[in-house]
């Protein structure tokens, strides 16, 4: 299946020195966090892949924002001046397969909500996933396998559509779900929880002063429909 986005993952690539830090990463304890290992009792060598991490981290994550147009990975949220919203999401969970930790075709970013809160280290947005693990690794590529729209694999906008309006503080938000990948990611992320259709929604049902902006009240009587 072509890649739906650009920059390509064929164009990402690691150099040597990464390489060598990866390798050396995956023969430790909790690898994606070894650039967080205090210098102490690390070799010259070790601090060297250390910093190779971090700046391989970063790399992957700037490369995957480019891809995803500064959005969340999942539910589409807009990152504009939002770093510490954002998460690097390993779609395939790395306490399950710890050999994809760096793989960049198995990584994306996405929002806290979705990363942390709704999806975790859960599985079944993959179809086919027994016993823990995968079949083999050119399983990742083969969009069949999934059950949601994959970061890298499904163009997003297929399976589902978002729109967001907002006039002074009055918003109108809606997801639609245009295939059976885009309804499971729907109810998985847990989408209708972001959904806002009036002027109390988002505020825990408590009623403000104001009604909704006129200008968002056809938008909003179309989606309720």
């Amino acid at each position: 299946m072509p890649d739906p986005y650009e920059p390509k993952l064929t164009s990402f690539s690691m150099t040597p020195q990464e390489q060598r830090a990866v390798d050396w990463a995956l023969e430790r304890e909790n690898s994606w966090k070894v650039d967080s290992l205090p210098n102490e009792g690390l070799s010259e060598e070790e601090k060297a892949f250390k910093a190779a991490i971090k700046g391989l981290k970063q790399r992957i994550k700037d490369f995957h924002l480019a891809r995803q147009n500064n959005c969340c990975c999942y539910c589409s949220l807009r990152f504009q001046n939002r770093t510490i919203e954002q998460d690097r999401e390993h779609i395939i969970p790395k306490n399950k397969h710890p050999e994809l930790t760096f793989s960049v075709e198995n990584l994306a970013v996405a929002c806290k909500t979705c990363n942390m809160s709704v999806k975790k280290a859960k599985t079944s947005h993959l179809r086919g996933f027994r016993h823990g693990g995968l079949r083999n690794l050119n399983w990742i590529g083969d969009p069949c396998n999934y059950n949601i729209p994959h970061p890298n694999v499904h163009n997003w906008l297929d399976h589902l559509e978002y729109e967001f309006r907002q006039v002074g503080r009055d918003a109108v938000c809606h997801y639609s779900a245009k295939s059976t990948r885009g309804r499971f990611a729907y109810y998985f992320f847990k989408l209708d929880e972001l959904e806002i259709f009036s002027n109390t929604d988002g505020q825990r049902g408590e009623l403000r002063s104001q009604p909704l902006h006129p200008t968002l009240v056809e938008l909003r009587d179309a989606y309720k429909q």
